[in-house]
């Protein structure tokens, strides 16, 4: 069948049948569709139901579609299936975009569906044909079904009149093209390419206008893809919304305004303790968001409600490439424009809870106790929870499913076998690369072109076994998965089938016995999947004030403490780490605000001051409500850490003298500590002192059981004793310091801290005993004896032993712990408060003294703050923790510019500063004055120099060609190495034209440029550039260290340096091109760089690389002439490789083409 045969007739006879037979709710076909026991799923692409047997997961037909229209694997989440427009439907039913189904769901064969791409890429336009071509052409056929049936509402009659004629003329050439049909055929139909209202208004003028303007533009018109480009562009600039869905639910408050404690409940969830966020009035088009929402706020006021109903809202992400992204709400109101707040950062959404059929919680960093909705149907609520879920999976955590109660089918299984999504062969052999690159480990991919085909990539060889230079070479394989769940993997140009991928593995020989598999991971982040994560930098910052929250935003600053402290002599205390004063201190503000408490940390005089500041440093990034803030730090005498004030209420003593604590008082309490062990978790932070006496309680409220303690900072690095063995892992016991550098350790900490809160800490755990601990370890496998039911029960009980398991990926688990104190807080009323007789041993009172000053003459380091610096245009912001790159004159950071205009979007930039700041060399400045000069597609574009900072501002590249080289490997083929080649030797024959000797060639100094589909290089590091003399030549002075493997024999024997040396370099380049990213070595292997100089001055030369074409080698060897002027020119090289492209280049061939000559106005040798 051809789809686009009768792609128009299709669509009005669709239309027609289901408008006439569903809407009146009683539809024969409908029935007819029940009864014979298919789904049926409307296709835009070709205007057909397409029907599937009933039992099959919405994703399972999903995949089965893509397949069947080409759409790569890696955009299949772009994909989904909703009720179709035309399905009977009742006056009070959600609104159509709100009707999508969950990936593990069954279809109801009752109800029509629609196969639609549901989320919007970046620069819709453009980056989606550059992902896809197939998903772009898909779109365009879906816009064009919803312009003719009017269901884009910002492309309305009248006020699109013409652009919608325009939009209608494309269609019906681009019609006309595909399906191969006369002028006077499409002529004869064109009414059907038209929205019925533009049709009924003007049908005689417009229709005249149509055929006319068709067939003056059919007889010349552009191809079908560009057409459809532009069919596209026009519709998304027109409808900057298309695509966007937008929610309403019901919260209890709004992030930025404050409610009075003991806010009520939402649904059956913790209790909403309302937060303060950033507000944004970021005002969107009033056009654009009012066409979105139907149901609630359509001008008319709402009826009154009871008091602690709720807030009506809209609920709509903003994507990355907006101004402000993020999840956002606004009041559901009739004003012309409605006010978004933001409740939270994509990325800092970790977790969606089902309170309810219509309830969901959010798991938020920032806010403590989550942010709930209700919403007003079970669909609505699955329709938000899936496009939030794969939302988050296309920008930041691929692996991850953001809900529990509605897992991804395919996401289960692909954690099951310990497979990687279609990730890509260069991510897979980076990470490879990342994890130690030992032989023998691999990875199991997906295919990201094919379905239902797997890549092994696997370390088989170590090459230059015991040298300095020993490193694994991978090889890639191709695996089809059979039925019952068989492997086919192709090896030897043979197929063996294997019942598992281990056994794929084993197969596979490999210069070590074992196998190690790495698998999957939530904080993988490979680009081919982040689909909806813009490939430009866009502007994110805002001018907005902050809340109450303004304190816990702020990064940590330098205190001055003349003038920005002041302290309490009669509050200090010596904190148990021995080598810190904690003392109570107030924040002055240079305004009538009122000063802020804080807590001031003074390192003793004996104390190390790297210590102390690598503690402040690693605090410093923490930014989570579940810890106390680092304000900032002194750089004077006494050096002082400026914390979030903690109350001097331990959690220990607090629960020791406070009886009456309520248990929903302690589950909150466990679940601020849960969400800080989560943030621990996330962002790899060991934390080694995680106990109840290290926590302190900042809010307590009886009377509306409120009850927050947060965790503060490690203190000062200590060793581990023996009263520390509670929080330490059982198998640590004989060498305690092993476990200050394993992660998992925490979580053990955090079972035993949980058995603090629920036993009121009425045993001090620091006088147990490691025989003790271990004695109750072989009674019943838990260190410590089980709290008694009425004061902790059973599933705190199972998570506490959860955490002392040996098996460390057992210990914690956030969403089932939170999942397990949902079920708790049910199961208990919110004043349940248990009493048992604690036999109470006490805990010692902190050591205080008297304060002192604390002199250290360790001066305060270089930190890694971010810089700002202003030039004539824009500011230029940038980290050296950033740092990309180090060359023989400066280190390389990546940074962005914010241009003044603010129309200008912020660019990713590239910034070389000298290593010594203290000293401009006028190396240096001739390399800024070799930079303004240049300007060439395949040299690095100059853009500033800072002269203050003395750094030069270029434009930024992915990265450097070496490891491109080596991570692209198996896509390579020879063509595309040619073309890369080709590029070089343009660039470098524009620097010889402009008489500049690089001196420095080398795939290190190339750097690739991968935005636009294909991939070319671009020539960098000009750190070694000179500019030659009037005979061609220039004499090195200074003693530099020389790359000597690069560099021609005569420029390191007698200095003297020609383009002609660039030429021998760049015969080196183009040996680690054709070897994928090999190290130029001799066969058999240099001894040493002095070995390997005398071999080349002997008249050896590098071999000739696996399938590397018989012109390029031989090009090679005539760029590693002896004799320089022997070389050939780049202008001659230009030239060679054009000729020969094409030829001879996928395999060698027996006589190569002849390399090109060196030219006749060569400089002559001096």
């Amino acid at each position: 069948m051809d789809d686009n045969s009768s792609g128009r007739t299709s669509l009005a006879d669709s239309a027609s049948l289901t408008n006439s037979s569903l809407r009146s709710g009683a539809s024969s076909s409908q029935s007819l569709h029940s009864a014979d026991g298919m789904v049926r799923v409307f296709v835009p692409k070709n205007s057909k139901f397409r029907e599937f047997p009933v039992g099959l997961e919405c994703e399972k037909i999903i995949t089965q579609l893509c397949i069947e229209h080409g759409i790569r694997p890696t955009c299949i989440m772009l994909f989904g299936i909703r009720e179709h427009h035309t399905s009977s439907r009742s006056p009070t039913a959600v609104r159509i975009d709100c009707t999508w189904v969950s990936h593990g769901e069954r279809l109801n064969p009752s109800v029509l569906y629609c196969f639609r791409m549901r989320f919007r890429v970046p620069e819709l336009d453009n980056q989606l044909e550059q992902i896809d071509p197939a998903s772009h052409k898909f779109l365009y056929m879906q816009m064009s079904y919803d312009m003719v049936n009017e269901l884009i509402p910002e492309i309305r009659y009248p006020e699109h009149k013409d652009k919608t004629t325009g939009l209608t003329v494309m269609d019906m050439i681009i019609d006309q093209q595909l399906n191969h049909k006369s002028v006077r055929e499409i002529e004869k139909i064109f009414k059907k390419y038209l929205p019925p209202s533009l049709w009924k208004a003007h049908s005689f003028f417009v229709g005249t206008k149509i055929r006319e303007v068709f067939r003056t533009l059919s007889a010349n018109s552009p191809s079908v893809d560009r057409l459809m480009w532009h069919y596209v562009h026009q519709v998304s600039h027109l409808a900057p919304s298309y695509m966007t869905e937008q929610f309403t639910a019901t919260v209890m408050y709004l992030p930025n305004e404050d409610l009075p404690g003991g806010a009520p409940y939402l649904g059956h969830g913790l209790t909403t303790i309302p937060g303060s966020l950033t507000s944004s009035a970021d005002m969107g088009s009033t056009s654009t968001i009012s066409t979105l929402t139907t149901n609630l706020g359509s001008g008319k006021k709402s009826k009154r409600r009871p008091p602690n109903a709720g807030i009506d809202v809209y609920v709509r992400v903003f994507p990355h490439d907006s101004p402000n992204p993020g999840l956002k709400v606004a009041r559901v109101t009739s004003e012309a424009t409605l006010k978004w707040m933001l409740v939270g950062r994509v990325e800092g959404i970790f977790m969606i809870s089902k309170i309810s059929n219509t309830d969901v919680r959010l798991e938020i960093e920032g806010l403590p106790k989550g942010f709930e909705m209700r919403f007003q149907t079970e669909q609505e609520m699955k329709a938000f929870i899936s496009y939030l879920g794969i939302y988050i999976r296309l920008t930041t955590k691929w692996m991850q499913d953001l809900c529990h109660s509605y897992r991804t089918p395919s996401l289960v299984e692909m954690g099951a076998l310990h497979v990687h999504g279609p990730i890509g062969g260069a991510y897979s052999l980076m990470k490879l690369h990342e994890n130690g690159d030992t032989c023998g480990s691999y990875i199991v991919r997906q295919c990201d072109r094919e379905y239902g085909v797997y890549y092994i990539d696997i370390n088989t060889k170590i090459i230059a076994r015991e040298t300095d230079q020993e490193r694994c070479k991978p090889e890639t394989f191709r695996i089809v998965r059979l039925e019952a769940n068989q492997w086919r993997l192709t090896y030897n140009n043979a197929d063996h089938t294997f019942n598992s991928l281990a056994e794929v593995a084993h197969f596979i020989k490999a210069d070590a016995n074992e196998r190690v598999r790495l698998p999957p991971s939530k904080y993988d982040r490979p680009p081919l999947l982040l689909l909806l994560l813009p490939k430009n930098l866009k502007a994110k910052k805002t001018d907005l004030q902050l809340s109450d929250t303004e304190l816990q935003r702020r990064n940590a600053q330098i205190f001055n403490p003349k003038t920005d402290l002041q302290w309490y002599p009669d509050l200090i205390a010596l904190c148990e780490d021995g080598m810190m004063f904690s003392i109570r201190g107030d924040w002055i503000q240079q305004s009538p605000v009122k000063d802020v408490p804080v807590t001031m940390k003074m390192l003793k005089s004996d104390g190390d001051f790297m210590e102390f500041f690598r503690l402040a440093q690693t605090w410093s990034t923490i930014k989570s409500p579940e810890f106390l803030k680092l304000y900032g730090l002194t750089l004077a005498d006494p050096y002082t850490m400026v914390m979030e004030y903690n109350g001097d209420k331990p959690l220990n003593r607090f629960l020791q003298t406070k009886r009456d604590v309520s248990l929903h008082c302690l589950l909150d309490l466990m679940h601020g500590l849960v969400r800080g062990m989560h943030y621990l978790e996330d962002n790899k932070i060991i934390h080694s002192y995680i106990r109840a006496s290290n926590m302190y309680v900042t809010k307590y409220d009886p009377s509306n059981f409120l009850l927050e303690a947060k965790i503060s900072d490690p203190g000062y690095p200590r060793p581990y004793r023996e009263s520390d063995s509670p929080w330490i892992p059982v198998s640590y016991y004989r060498n305690l310091q092993a476990a200050k550098s394993d992660i998992n350790t925490q979580f053990w900490a955090f079972a035993t801290t949980t058995y603090e809160i629920f036993s009121r800490c009425q045993r001090d755990l620091r006088t147990l005993r490691q025989d003790d601990l271990l004695r109750q370890r072989n009674m019943d496998g838990n260190i410590l004896e089980l709290l008694d039911g009425d004061i902790c029960p059973s599933l705190i009980s199972e998570t506490i032993m959860d955490g002392w398991s040996d098996e460390c990926q057992k210990r914690f688990s956030p969403h089932l712990i939170i999942g397990r104190l949902g079920i708790i807080k049910d199961q208990y009323a919110t004043d349940y408060m248990p009493a048992p007789e604690f036999d109470t041993n006490g805990m010692p009172d902190e050591y205080r003294s008297e304060s002192q000053n604390i002199p250290c003459p360790i001066p305060f380091p270089e930190s890694n703050l971010c810089m700002v610096v202003e030039l004539n245009d824009c500011r230029l912001i940038f980290s050296t923790a950033n740092q990309i790159g180090q060359g023989h004159y400066g280190v390389v950071y990546r940074g962005h510019l914010e241009y003044k205009d603010k129309e200008r979007s912020p660019e990713q930039v590239a910034i070389k500063q000298l290593t010594n700041s203290m000293h401009v060399s006028a190396d240096f400045l001739r390399e800024i004055e070799i930079m303004r000069g240049l300007d060439h597609p395949n040299v690095v574009k100059f853009k500033y120099y800072a002269e203050r900072r003395q750094c030069i501002v270029m434009e930024y590249l992915s990265g450097s060609f070496d490891k491109y080289l080596l991570f692209e490997a198996p896509n390579l083929k020879n063509s595309r190495l040619i073309s890369f080649a080709l590029d070089i030797a343009h660039g470098m024959n524009y620097l010889a034209e402009m008489g500049l000797i690089h001196r420095d060639l080398a795939a290190r100094n190339i750097l690739v440029d991968r935005n636009g589909g294909c991939d070319c290089v671009k020539i960098s590091d000009f750190g070694l550039a000179q500019f030659a003399n009037s005979d061609g030549y220039y004499i090195a002075i200074s003693n530099r260290d020389i790359p000597i493997k690069w560099y021609a024999p005569e420029a390191i024997a007698t200095r003297k340096i020609s383009t002609f040396s660039d030429v021998w370099s760049y015969g080196v380049t183009l040996y680690e091109m054709f070897t994928r990213g090999e190290l130029p070595n001799l066969q058999p292997i240099q001894k040493d760089n002095d070995n390997f100089l005398e071999r080349i001055t002997n008249g050896e030369r590098l071999p000739r690389p696996k399938d590397c074409p018989d012109f390029i080698y031989d090009l090679m060897k005539q760029c590693w002439h002896a004799t320089p002027r022997s070389r050939p020119t780049f202008a001659a090289i230009v030239e060679f490789i054009t000729r020969e492209t094409g030829v001879n280049v996928s395999v060698p061939t027996t006589n190569g083409a002849p390399a090109p000559k060196p030219s006749d106005t060569a400089p002559a040798e001096e």
